[in-house]
């Protein structure tokens, strides 16, 4: 029988942790990038990162 994987309670992170760990392995990617490539993965960072910011913001609920 397999192991299986714990389960992440929280819905919220468990939506979000693809989101996360890709911006993660975009960040490992950063810090690995030559000169040329640097501009490239710096810009897919920030437009994810934008993406997801705008998201939270307009996922928010007024009060």
């Amino acid at each position: 029988m397999a192991p299986r994987l714990p389960t992440i309670p929280n819905p919220l992170l468990r939506q979000e942790l693809p989101w996360l760990m890709s911006e993660l392995v975009l960040l490992i990617i950063l810090c690995n990038a030559n000169a040329p490539e640097l501009w490239f993965w710096l810009v897919v960072f920030i437009v994810i990162l934008g993406y997801r910011i705008e998201r939270w913001f307009s996922s928010r609920t007024p009060q």
